[in-house]
């Protein structure tokens, strides 16, 4: 019981926002603005989970489905190492089977771009390096589920969360009509 307090308070300060963190905004939105597309980076479900139901491979495939169906190409690999700034999109689910039959889950959605440091905000410093950063995510969600819930429970609060970015992709890039 004990472990599972320690891990439900480090998922409660993990989901706490903080002054670095990109969030859904504005400001952060600018960041969206231009992108052809986004690569998907689904992170490892830990075994008991999957043997649960809830997969890798589910999540890639609803998430990839979802970016489709809202007009946002899912990029390959290789088409987004050749895109500037590498836009990737990640979904990582992290759980905790505990012994009452429930799981602890924590669930954040974030968008890693490759950036440069500007001076001033005018001009790159030095031969600015790109470096990969977060430039826009979801609020973070977490929670205690029953086992035989996980799954349906992740895949609405990831598929919520994805509505929030698909909405802030479409603020940015706003459909011009035709002449």
């Amino acid at each position: 019981m004990i472990r599972s307090l320690a891990w439900l308070v480090a998922m409660a300060v993990y989901a706490t926002p903080n002054v670095a963190a990109a969030e859904n905004n504005p400001a952060t939105r600018l960041s969206l603005q231009g992108l052809p597309g986004v690569g998907l980076v689904v992170g490892k479900i830990a075994p008991d989970a999957s043997r649960d139901g809830l997969t890798e491979e589910r999540l890639r495939k609803q998430t990839t489905a979802r970016l489709r169906t809202a007009g946002i190409p899912a990029l390959s690999a290789d088409q987004q190492r050749r895109t500037p700034r590498r836009p990737a999109l990640h979904v990582n689910v992290a759980t905790s089977r505990l012994e009452t039959d429930e799981y602890l889950y924590s669930i954040h959605v974030e968008l890693v771009q490759w950036v440069a440091l500007l001076e001033n905000g005018q001009k790159a410093i030095g031969a600015a390096t790109p470096v990969p950063a977060r430039t826009w995510s979801a609020p973070n969600a977490f929670g205690i589920v029953p086992a035989d819930q996980l799954r349906r429970h992740v895949e609405k609060a990831v598929a919520t969360m994805l509505g929030e970015f698909v909405r802030a992709w479409h603020q940015a890039n706003p459909r011009v009509p035709p002449d």
